[in-house]
């Protein structure tokens, strides 16, 4: 499969969608389903939170719209096991961790969550590119573009 790249960039989920993570998530094993929903309208941020309990969630956001040269290769083991034919099936979101505060914010590009679309069955896939971190700076908002306010 070629480069995940910005033609993920303006895939939007509407809310309420039922993730399903049939291999679990580091941390996170014991659940597999997580319901994504969009923090605001045209928002680059989403929160997913367990379907079993609620209280575990995730805040994520579209790579594509704050990291402008953000790509990576998915592997044809994790096409396979996710079902993906072609790259329209794919939306990526990444972690977000703010537990230094929103201003000290990272985000997690090492280890992205590729979704099928379609399927809605999701793995977090853990790349091999040294031009990622998993605690890659979230950039304030600037003019216009996109950041945290």
């Amino acid at each position: 499969m070629g480069a995940i790249t910005e033609i993920n960039k303006n895939r939007g989920f509407a809310g309420d969608l039922i993730i399903s993570f049939p291999w679990g998530l580091p941390g996170l094993e014991d659940h597999r389903e997580f319901i994504l929903n969009p923090l605001e309208k045209d928002s680059p941020f989403y929160y997913m939170r367990s379907n079993s309990r609620p209280e575990i969630g995730l805040l994520l956001v579209n790579p594509f719209v704050i990291f402008k040269d953000y790509e990576f290769n998915l592997d044809s083991e994790a096409a396979g096991q996710l079902h993906i034919a072609d790259q329209k099936q794919i939306a990526v979101l990444c972690t977000v961790n703010t537990s230094r505060g929103i201003g000290a914010a990272t985000v997690n590009l090492l280890a992205p969550l590729v979704i099928n679309t379609e399927r809605l069955r999701a793995k977090q896939v853990v790349l091999h590119d040294r031009r990622y971190s998993y605690r890659a700076p979230l950039p304030l908002e600037q003019d216009g573009e996109a950041g945290v306010r």
